[in-house]
């Protein structure tokens, strides 16, 4: 079928459909509605000034972001002269209506903060040219929020693609195509957009967010620090998430104002492992924070970290260790806090520990790091720490020896040039490296991960010993 064919399917469905569109005879319309409030949760996230709304319809969206901001500059446009019609005869303040096709949006570049686009872009024969078009009138840093339809499978989408949509254009309906995970980013890639969210909800609903990049803002980090990007990436993607197991804004605003493309550093088992580890962290410092709050917290590795926000106690001092590119990086990211110390330095050469008091209970934080270490950096890195406080806790992040061989099979650290080098089969081969230190626990992140899914259960049950952990080790002179 030819462009103009779907195109005309459309406008003959939507003309029929404008006057119920917005009643109790809807049918199948009524769907769209359940896309509001997701809509707007995600809207609520950021400040915005200009929205456009493509494929608004009656502009039932615009009629609950108009009553919620009646301040805005909102903007509808849609195909079907009628919706329009019906749309513009509410007579909102400040709601401009546009009979136009999205695929070629009719407005000058920069023009919007926010783009969304509920149960539509599945009508769009050329869809590229969508997203190509949205880019373009996205002012730099703004957002594409997009909700449609999807299904869970490959397969459903196969079916639905190939048997469900031409018996529906029999029908008298303009349904093009529906779209999976991979096909919006690579729409998303073509068109210099940053999908930074991508989840099935609602059983056949996709809820995607993409920004225009802030071309001005780019990381340049070497090949071990680039690793910092993985977890911030995750965190960022997870905290957008309708229910996030960890919230982490900063992350979020990070990924939002620089133009890094995820999609390398978020996969399936790199999302929750990071997940894991952080929830584990969180909860073992915040405890140690409890028993002694006035203590000296080391984080080595910080990269992009902002556990400090997450656990601060109006009392402890943070020092944020890492690599001089990344702690340059840090300083234009993050508001300078006067319990925060930026050091910069090489842990395996430099002498990072001195400007640190000695003076009271030291809390040392290693995540993510040692595994790029060589045994006798790790080796060292100990000795550091033993010799110069006197008394404190060592919360170290360990990867199993098989892990450490087979780095290009980790599905985000492939993607790097970054390469693991330290793994241990357990926690108590570190304590033959420092004499008097006490491994007071071992934890797989397979035991958090198990309060979220099968596959965490299933993993705690038979890889349990294979996957990354927290070891928490004391130290005293």
């Amino acid at each position: 079928m030819t462009d103009e064919k779907y195109k005309e399917l459309s406008l003959k469905e939507f003309t029929k459909a404008a006057e119920v569109y917005e009643t109790d005879r809807a049918g199948v319309y009524k769907m769209c509605k359940k896309d509001y409030p997701d809509v707007l949760s995600e809207l609520e996230r950021e400040p915005f000034e200009d929205l456009l709304d493509c494929g608004c319809g009656t502009a039932p969206m615009l009629t609950l972001l108009h009553e919620k901001y009646p301040e805005k500059h909102l903007t509808g446009i849609d195909l079907t002269p009628k919706m329009i019609e019906v749309a513009k005869a509410k007579n909102m303040e400040n709601v401009e209506l546009v009979v136009g096709d999205c695929e070629d949006l009719p407005f000058e570049d920069c023009s919007f903060d926010a783009v969304i686009c509920c149960q539509s872009f599945h009508h769009y024969p050329n869809v590229q040219k969508f997203f190509d078009s949205v880019q373009r009138v996205l002012r730099p840093g703004g957002r594409l929020i997009l909700r449609d339809m999807t299904a869970r499978t490959g397969a459903a989408r196969w079916l639905m693609n190939n048997v469900e949509m031409p018996v529906i254009n029999l029908a008298g309906h303009g349904d093009v195509h529906v779209y999976g995970k991979d096909e919006v980013r690579t729409l998303c890639r073509n068109a210099g957009l940053n999908m930074e969210i991508f989840e099935k909800r609602d059983f056949f609903r996709l809820h995607c967010v993409a920004r225009r990049p802030v071309e001005s803002r780019q990381v340049q980090l070497g090949d071990v620090e680039e690793t910092a990007l993985i977890p911030l990436c995750i965190k960022a993607s997870e905290s957008r998430r309708r229910a996030p197991r960890i919230s982490d804004p900063k992350a979020v605003e990070i990924v939002s104002t620089l133009a890094i493309d995820t999609d390398k550093y978020d996969k399936y088992f790199s999302h929750e492992g990071v997940v894991a580890r952080t929830v584990l962290i969180d909860e073992t410092a915040g405890h140690l924070l409890e028993k002694y709050p006035d203590a000296a917290v080391i984080n080595l590795g910080c990269g992009f970290d902002d556990r400090f926000s997450r656990l601060d106690n109006g009392s402890a001092h943070w020092y944020q260790v890492d690599l001089p590119d990344s702690i340059e990086v840090r300083k234009k990211l993050f508001a300078p806090h006067e319990r925060q110390t930026l050091i910069s330095a090489d842990l395996s050469t430099d002498s990072w520990f001195e400007d640190i008091p000695k003076d009271r209970v030291t809390i040392v934080i290693a995540e993510g790091l040692l595994m790029y270490f060589t045994e006798a950096q790790v080796k060292t890195l100990l000795g550091q720490i033993s010799e110069n406080f006197p008394r404190g806790f060592l919360l170290a992040e360990l990867m199993h020896p098989i892990a450490a061989k087979n780095d290009r099979m980790h599905d985000t650290v492939k993607h790097t040039n970054a390469h693991f080098t330290f793994g241990v089969k357990s926690g108590r081969e570190l304590e033959r490296y420092q004499p008097g230190w006490e491994l007071i626990r071992e934890t797989s992140f397979f035991t958090v991960m198990r309060r979220y899914s099968a596959v965490g259960k299933i993993g705690d049950t038979f890889m349990r010993k294979y996957m990354n952990r927290l070891a928490v080790y004391k130290f005293k002179r």
